[in-house]
């Protein structure tokens, strides 16, 4: 996706209605479009499960891994420039809080909170405030046997 498209994307879906109901199926974990009740979900870029192949087997994925995080924290800074452009620098902002709740009890968070701090972790990522959403630039990967997604997440916050 390039910034253009991002740009209009990010317009669309900050305005766009979030789903009233319905579980998020958490296909956004893998690089999916997702549209749910918490959040808009748009993948910048995302890399292929490496989980159990034979670059798993002989350690080449450490490098393999290396490569793809490098790559897209380039796409990352991009996408960042791009926003803000339009909105100005980002303040930093991360999912420490719900990622120490889960440490404490991951069962006080909601499924979507849950994806969310596990995703993103306690790293600051770039985000901006529009009315009550959350517009935010996340890298990360759920686990291992996910692949590494670079997406755009327009959040509902109260």
């Amino acid at each position: 996706m390039d910034d253009h498209s991002l740009v209009a994307a990010v317009l669309d879906l900050v305005t766009r209605p979030f789903p009233a109901d319905g579980p998020g199926r958490g296909s956004w974990l893998i690089g999916e479009a997702e549209s749910s009740p918490g959040g808009h979900f748009l993948p910048i870029a995302s890399s292929p499960s490496l989980y159990e192949t034979p670059v798993d087997y002989d350690g080449t994925i450490v490098d393999i891994y290396e490569r793809v995080y490098t790559d897209f924290g380039v796409r990352h800074r991009q996408a960042a420039n791009a926003l803000a452009a339009m909105w100005g620098p980002p303040p930093p902002h991360s999912f420490a809080a719900e990622l120490e709740r889960f440490w404490a009890d991951h069962e006080s968070l909601s499924p979507f909170e849950y994806d969310l701090a596990l995703f993103a972790g306690e790293e600051p990522f770039p985000a901006w405030w529009r009315d009550d959403r959350l517009v935010a630039l996340l890298l990360g990967q759920m686990d291992k046997q996910f692949p590494i997604v670079l997406t755009l997440a327009i959040i509902a916050r109260p």
